[in-house]
């Protein structure tokens, strides 16, 4: 049978880092909140994986916090609702990450499609001369990142690395989107 153990205890027991009364209170901590967090991410958009992966971390978070000094017990406050508060605000992290990653890939995603090459028409007109310098007078009109950018890209050739790495912008993500953005105001500009 498990022992059972009260907040005190428990802040007092895992403040002596003794390993097998670390390891009976944490084993107690899964049997007393595990269950309420699973339900809290499998409600919000998470799996069994996602919720046993987190309920991990969150012992760590607190056990760390209680070492750190981080946590001092109250009588208004019980360590299950501070685990739970913890794995609540560690899910919320979580999903903004989750939400982010998704925008950053359907922007990549619809940034793509609109690279994919077009088999040339031959019997599409070739733009006049005053068409070529109206597009390189809007092309001047940009900022002289974007003119860098899409020349890389386009005239050189380069690679989102390439052009990451050499114009500052940090990584390849970061120069996809200065790229994206690039078009975008090139085509504000072509419209105008």
């Amino acid at each position: 049978m498990q022992k059972t153990f009260t907040d005190q205890q428990i802040f007092d027991g895992l403040l002596t880092k003794t390993a097998p009364l670390v390891d009976a209170i944490v084993r107690y901590l899964y049997d007393q909140c595990q269950l309420r967090v699973r339900r809290m991410v499998t409600r919000n958009n998470g799996s069994d994986a996602d919720a046993d992966d987190l309920f991990q971390e969150v012992i760590v978070a607190f056990l760390q916090n209680i070492w750190d000094g981080k946590f001092q017990l109250r009588s208004t406050t019980r360590v299950t609702t501070y685990i739970y508060e913890i794995a609540h605000l560690m899910w919320l992290k979580e999903l903004r990450k989750r939400a982010s990653q998704d925008k950053r890939n359907e922007r990549y995603s619809l940034h793509q499609s609109q690279e994919q090459p077009v088999a040339p028409n031959p019997e599409q007109e070739l733009m006049s001369e005053e068409e070529i310098n109206s597009a390189k007078t809007k092309f001047e009109r940009l900022n002289l990142k974007c003119q860098q950018v899409l020349k890389a890209f386009y005239f050189d050739k380069k690679s989102m690395k390439q052009i990451a790495d050499e114009l500052g912008l940090g990584t390849e993500d970061n120069a996809k989107t200065t790229k994206y953005r690039c078009i975008v105001a090139l085509k504000k500009l072509m419209l105008s």
